[in-house]
């Protein structure tokens, strides 16, 4: 009877180091997916580079706006470039969700109360506006909003578009001085909307 206890137990604890190694190999897939559907520098305008975003969660209301409260992501990828002289900058987020059509209806109705923006970013203080823009629909549901942020004496224009599409909710925002050109900012959509499958 002990012989087979301490077989049933080695069994069992192979099972579950299996099974748990299954699920982290799938979490690995998963999460490098979602990185791999990122727009990459090739796909960029020439003359842009990969810049570091670390620490960068926003400001004010719209600090963490992909992962407001009460919404928890499963896996996250995020991409961010910058032009040749500093700007423009480009900003693309995906995530994925327990429930997508849940989490894309949370983060709307967040950005949707966000109108004015106060904080500070890495150190400096920011104010602005967030307005709703007119822009094509995309994906299952999309959402298209137009900031301004000044911070030092300098003012950033942004257009931000958030969308669902299928399982991924993806965030992507262009900045740019004086204002963001819609018609490069609408072919990067269009770009990174195609590599979500």
């Amino acid at each position: 009877m002990r012989r087979f206890m301490a077989v049933s137990t080695a069994l069992a604890a192979a099972v579950f180091i299996l099974s748990t190694a299954e699920v982290g190999s799938a979490a690995i897939t998963s999460a490098a997916k979602l990185q791999s559907e990122a727009l990459t520098i090739g796909q960029m305008p020439a003359g842009w580079r990969v810049a570091n975003s670390s620490g960068d969660s926003g400001v004010g209301c719209l600090a963490n706006l992909l992962e407001p409260k009460g919404v928890t992501q499963i896996h996250n990828a995020q991409v961010y470039y910058l032009g040749s002289g500093g700007l423009p900058l480009f900003d693309e987020k995906l995530a994925t969700y327990p429930s997508p059509s849940a989490a894309y209806k949370k983060i709307a109705a967040t950005i949707a109360s966000c109108r004015i923006v106060k904080g500070a970013f890495k150190g400096y203080p920011v104010t602005g506006t967030v307005a709703p823009m007119s822009f094509s629909h995309y994906g299952n549901a999309s959402v298209a909003y137009a900031m301004s942020l000044t911070s030092v004496h300098i003012t950033v224009k942004y257009d931000y578009l958030i969308v669902r599409k299928g399982n991924v909710v993806l965030g992507i925002l262009e900045g740019n001085i004086p204002s963001v050109s819609v018609s490069q900012f609408r072919g990067l959509v269009v770009k990174a909307l195609a590599k979500i499958k």
